[in-house]
């Protein structure tokens, strides 16, 4: 409980709410401590049950796991292809490798609560620090709770994300939710901990789209420290300099160009083939980016004055102004860094600081506590229905998940030495079945030549499935595709789930092992 009043629901700081700022709600008691804390509790229990929270392995889990757990397990995933390339994801490929080698999977589930935790406090106490003499009362961490819960539910989940389809969590664990730690990060700094300068840095460490936020954040948090008189803590700065130098430093060294023309060829590739719904603003500007920057301007506006309103225009800064540029140049390289992924930052923490002024200032009229309390009822109620609905879900997809019959199969007689084609819009057969697999669109390497063999790769096997995996036979299964890709990189097992693409795989070399809601073949 200590550790939630530290991280801002109600530790006293340099920016702490003063007793003169309850005159206008005498009607009004600040919460105890102990009722603050069972109140945050419950919202963050709310909040998980309210989330959608998919099994593993999920989307971009089947990409962003691969080399922890083929390291893990190297008898089921050391041969795969993918699990082989440079990794760029090091420190989080440490931590899924510890948790499957000596752990349990459900430990990925509950540090996703964990992170999720993290998130809804830190969401919930930066409203407060709005909320001036309200924000100690029941009535506001009611209705402000309340907001962060229905703000996760289905209809309304994307006020909390980012533009360009990015977001801190989407309920399932990646190392993108490590930037959910620059949401303390603020509230620390906020009240003067110097503790908020290590978590404003240990992103970066996970996730290399976070190493530019991190280094604004430590500027702008030691700038205020030296402008207030606080000083500079040397060793909680020297080990948030090295969390912040050494990730840039090793992508440098292991990803280094291997000449230009590769390099170039390869960013253009990531950039504009394989996430151009990430990269290309062209893609994602739209109203609702707009209505989020909107959002963000307005909350600039009402933000308290310090590390936390000044990190904000930063960032907004960051992103608005790298966002122009990349939308002049088409510059891959700078696509691929993608400034805009600031507002994956900028979105939450001004929804939670607009939503604390706003319910600030509703509060403000209504004259007595009962009024307020009423107030809340509505807020509540919608609560209550998005967690129970989305505990609801998450009840039914445990109870209906079951594995593919295919996919069972594939994980049942796997041998060693086995490898499968499947085709590569099949991105999670790969740890479903927990077999290598020779290529999927969605998992790509990140150094120049490998990408430029991933893209080769994926060549290959679209021309062996054609357009029926998709779900049309005009271009049927290619026998001779196959022959060119066994030329290449030889295969033990092809994989099929179309029963369009089924029957047009006669090919001699293959012997059909098993047919259900799928198909595998031996490959001779």
């Amino acid at each position: 409980m200590q550790l939630l009043e530290r991280v801002g629901l109600g530790m006293p700081g340099r920016y702490s709410i003063g007793a003169t700022d309850m005159a206008h709600l005498g009607d009004v008691s600040p919460l105890g401590r102990a009722h603050r804390t069972w109140l945050a509790l419950c919202t963050w229990a709310l909040f998980v049950a309210t989330i959608p929270m998919p099994l593993l392995y999920h989307s971009n889990q089947n990409t962003k796991f691969l080399h922890g757990l083929a390291q893990a397990w190297p008898e089921r995933l050391g041969a795969d292809w993918t699990a082989g390339t440079v990794d760029g994801l090091p420190a989080f490929t440490h931590l899924v490798y510890l948790i499957a080698e000596y752990g349990d999977p459900v430990l990925f589930y509950a540090l996703e609560v964990l992170m999720l935790g993290i998130m809804c406090l830190s969401l919930l106490a930066l409203a407060r620090l709005v909320g001036r003499g309200s924000g100690q009362g029941l009535a506001f961490t009611l209705i402000t709770g309340s907001l962060l819960v229905i703000f996760v539910h289905d209809w309304q989940d994307d006020n909390l994300r980012g533009v360009a389809g990015q977001y801190l969590t989407h309920g399932y664990l990646q190392p993108a939710e490590f930037g959910i730690l620059f949401l303390p990060a603020f509230l620390l700094a906020q009240r003067g901990h110097p503790a908020g300068l290590l978590l404003a840095a240990i992103p970066a460490a996970f996730h290399p789209a976070y190493i530019a936020y991190s280094g604004a954040m430590l500027a702008v948090f030691l700038v205020h420290r030296w402008r207030d008189g606080l000083g500079i803590p040397k060793m909680v700065t020297l080990a948030a300099l090295a969390l912040l130098i050494l990730p840039p430093l090793d992508l440098s060294i292991r990803f280094a160009p291997t000449d230009p023309v590769t390099f170039a060829k390869a960013n253009e590739i990531l950039a504009f083939e394989r996430i151009p719904h990430h990269s290309d603003p062209s893609h994602w500007f739209d109203f609702a980016a707009f209505r989020k920057l909107l959002v963000a301007v307005l909350a600039i506006a009402v933000a308290p004055r310090g590390p936390l309103q000044s990190g904000l225009i930063v960032l907004l800064v960051i992103a608005a102004g790298g966002t122009a540029v990349v939308w002049l140049t088409r510059s891959a390289e700078l696509a691929l860094v993608a400034p805009w992924r600031a507002s994956v930052i900028i979105a939450p923490v001004s929804v939670a600081i607009l939503s604390g002024w706003v319910v600030d200032r509703v509060l403000r009229v209504l004259p007595t506590r009962r009024g307020q309390l009423v107030a809340t009822l509505p807020f509540l109620g919608y609560a209550l229905f998005a967690a129970t609905d989305g505990a609801g879900d998450k009840l039914r997809l445990v109870r209906t998940s079951q594995p593919a019959n295919y996919v069972a199969f594939a994980r049942d007689s796997f041998k060693p030495g086995d490898s499968y084609l499947a085709s590569p819009a099949h991105s999670s057969f790969r740890l479903d079945a927990l077999v290598p697999h020779y290529v999927t669109w969605k998992t790509h390497p990140y150094l120049d030549t490998e990408v430029l063999a991933w893209r080769r790769r994926v060549e290959l096997a679209d021309a062996v499935f054609g357009a029926s995996e998709a779900g049309s036979a005009e271009v049927p299964f290619d026998c001779g595709a196959l022959d060119r890709l066994m030329a290449e990189t030889p295969v033990t097992h092809l994989m099929i789930r179309n029963a369009a693409t089924a029957e047009y795989a006669t090919c001699d070399r293959l012997e059909l092992l098993h047919a259900s809601d799928g198909w595998i073949y031996r490959v001779h």
